[in-house]
């Protein structure tokens, strides 16, 4: 999963957000690079552009998947920047990889000096992508605080923080979080897979999770895993009933307690029928029948 981050070779911040010459009621802030020329910005995360407003070549960028806010959210995130001089190298649905040059500091619409206007909301773009507020500025949908939303470049020299309390990474990627006893889903992941990888089975994946479709699970959602599994007695007797195995090592042996036994040792459908209750009785003979 990629993190979002500020990518600029110097941060700047030469007006806050809600500040009261044009940021009123906004949460964006203008960056203004090492001096009064042009720097450029690259993609925060692996995006696509979603619209360009001509007047002050306002571009949103929209994440291609969830990213790794700085505060630790997870979810996509829109991005618009504004006032490069010319954006006629950008067009809607042109996919920007993350750490590319997209953007430069410029004059374009309402400004004063060169600057990039930064505004970051939470999720996909939505609408037109802004809206005017009550005090007359245009605001990004879903507004967030930048400084919440974009990790900074630890590499990025700072000039002048604007006074935020911004998280540094050295990494664009989100490392795998590995809690124990959970999983975040990774592109490609299918429960098969995961089971495979966790010795444990589609079926335990589905009951812990409460997962109504097997087949339907998306990036960055958190699994829950089971812990390791509890196993029967190994059962050494000669008796071909499996009710009979169970109840020999003190198990019980009830219909209820059987369907649970065979939902978690990859039976999803169980009736009770002879070719699954020999299933189930050899996996005991084995020692690899799982408790439920």
């Amino acid at each position: 999963m990629e993190r979002a981050v500020l990518l600029m070779n110097t941060l700047n911040v030469s007006q806050k957000a809600n500040n009261e010459f044009s940021h009123k009621g906004d949460k964006a802030l203008d960056l203004s690079g090492k001096d009064s020329g042009i720097d450029n910005l690259k993609a925060p995360f692996t995006g696509i552009i979603k619209r360009i407003y001509a007047s002050s070549n306002a571009v949103w960028l929209e994440s291609l998947n969830r990213v790794k806010y700085a505060d630790g959210t997870t979810d996509y995130m829109t991005v618009l920047t504004m006032h490069d001089n010319d954006v006629s190298n950008l067009k809607v649905g042109d996919v920007i990889k993350q750490g590319s040059v997209y953007f430069e500091e410029g004059r374009k619409g309402y400004t004063t000096g060169n600057h990039i206007h930064l505004a970051v909301g939470k999720g996909k773009f939505t609408g037109n992508g802004w809206y005017e507020n009550s005090y007359g500025n245009w605001v990004i949908n879903n507004q967030y605080d930048v400084h919440k939303g974009l990790f900074l470049d630890s590499n990025t020299i700072v000039k002048n923080d604007g006074g935020y309390n911004w998280i540094k990474t050295d990494s664009l990627v989100e490392e795998e979080i590995k809690i124990e006893n959970t999983y975040i889903v990774q592109r490609g992941d299918n429960l098969t897979k995961i089971a495979k990888k966790y010795n444990t089975t589609v079926n335990e994946l589905v009951r812990l999770n409460k997962i109504t479709n097997k087949n339907l699970i998306y990036v960055s959602q958190v699994l829950k895993l089971p812990s390791d599994p509890i196993y029967f007695d190994k059962y050494i007797g000669s008796s071909s009933s499996l009710v009979d195995a169970l109840k020999s090592l003190g198990e019980k042996s009830d219909y209820t307690y059987r369907t649970k036994i065979a939902l978690v040792n990859e039976i999803t459908n169980y009736k009770g029928t002879k070719t699954q209750n020999i299933y189930l009785l050899n996996k005991l003979k084995e020692g690899i029948l799982i408790k439920p």
